[in-house]
């Protein structure tokens, strides 16, 4: 087995490292597009240091897929404002934790993103104005074999839904899987170790905290289902922003893996096709529906799912049973793939009330409220009519109620 592991890995750097030509074109357009922000820079008369940081500047990009990601280093919170004044004509600006700007040069997408400088890890406001610890610290870690281990790890991960630490997905950011690519030495020992994993992780590659207990209380309050402490500030949890389900698809993923190895679980699979292809099997219901994604991307997505939280709420309080759902995430549009499994077959649903052991005042009040009340063990219950008699046209009214981008701005 360990063998024929070793063989889907060896695919994978095949396919996935960069090399020649990648890395050379990746590189002229990295480098001259520093060279412009540093002369718009001098031109403006702004005092800013020019940096690469993300996966580009530790060399764990993935072939064909990745950013480029550029710092500008200011000296003060106030003088962050000033990016826009040495902007690339064509970038447009997006809000994160601060307000960044992202363009195309030579069909590579490269964000250009506004870092505070500090001289301890104290005074820091804003987490992002780490990522200058978190580039040197991979950077110091990684060899050869680590990087490429990375860098498959990210496809992976990508491929089973459950990379990027956005707002709207809730995943593995890449310096996380650095992390633990660097802690297990490898991806296949990563691998292995997943069956061990269990809910509430705690790992600390530094050894800040005598054991796990002591992390859990010495660390700020949080839900995230790991722990995975910071090396360069033992006050943050890398995996905050990682939620139950992604953490599942990983552990998943990985013992599937382990059991069944297969190059299929690092290639890009079709969102739709796989949906569709799984609600013919089943005889479900399928509905789809393209929102059209508004600038800035990450803000817009983060209200998409609120909205689609509210969808989901709506119909289930209709007594729409929901088999599955997913979204595919496309450039310009969030596709909404929501699959049913049934829709109510009576004109009522039943609603409980309070047990019957209420007050005679209380019961009356109960009574002049609801018509026909009726008794279920020790519960009273009236009927409420649904609010329509097609439901297929009411799940079609209710998406676009919720999840139209008019709809969603409004949130």
């Amino acid at each position: 087995m360990t063998s024929q592991l070793n063989n889907v890995i060896q695919k994978a750097y095949k396919v996935f490292v960069p090399r020649g030509a990648d890395i050379t074109i990746f590189s002229k357009t990295a480098e001259d597009t520093k060279r412009l922000l540093e002369e718009k820079a001098k031109k403006a008369g702004i005092d800013v240091e020019i940096r690469f940081g993300g996966s580009y500047s530790k060399n764990t990009w993935v072939k064909g897929e990745s950013d480029i990601d550029i710092f500008a280093i200011f000296g003060s919170e106030k003088d962050t404002k000033l990016l826009k004044n040495m902007m690339i004509p064509g970038f447009i600006g997006a809000r994160g934790s601060r307000e960044y700007f992202k363009g195309r040069i030579n069909g590579i997408t490269v964000e250009v993103v506004p870092l505070v400088r500090f001289d301890s890890v104290k005074n820091v406001k804003n987490s992002i104005d780490l990522s200058v610890l978190h580039e040197k610290y991979v950077r110091e870690k990684l060899n050869e074999n680590l990087r490429k281990d990375i860098i498959i790890l990210k496809r992976f991960c990508k491929s089973n839904g459950c990379y990027g630490s956005e707002t709207y997905k809730h995943g593995f950011s890449g310096y996380a899987l650095e992390l633990l690519v660097i802690e297990y030495g490898g991806i296949l020992p990563l691998l292995k170790a997943v069956d061990y994993w269990q809910d509430g992780m705690v790992i600390d590659i530094e050894g800040h905290y005598k054991n796990a207990d002591n992390a859990l209380e010495s660390m700020p309050k949080q839900e995230a289902p790991m722990l995975l402490i910071d090396p360069t500030n033992p006050k943050r949890n890398i995996c905050g922003s990682l939620n139950s389900e992604n953490l599942s698809k990983f552990v998943f993923a990985c013992k599937r893996f382990v059991i069944s190895p297969s190059f299929s679980m690092f290639q890009e699979h079709d969102i739709g096709k796989e949906i569709r292809r799984l609600s013919k099997f089943r005889g479900s219901k399928l509905f789809t529906y393209d929102t059209k994604i508004i600038e800035p991307r990450d803000t817009f997505l983060s209200k998409y799912n609120k909205a689609l939280d509210r969808l989901i709420n709506e119909l289930k309080s209709n007594d729409i049973e929901i088999y599955n759902y997913d979204v595919d995430y496309r450039e310009d549009v969030a596709r909404l793939f929501l699959e049913i499994k049934s829709t109510p077959s009576t004109s009522t649903k039943q609603v409980p009330g309070p047990k019957v052991w209420i007050k005679s005042k209380n019961l009356k009040e109960f009574l002049k409220a609801h018509d026909r009340v009726y008794l279920k063990g020790d519960c009273l219950y009236y009927d409420k009519k649904y609010g329509t008699k097609n439901f297929n046209i009411a799940i079609k009214t209710s998406i676009i109620k919720y999840m139209s981008y008019k709809a969603v701005l409004k949130i």
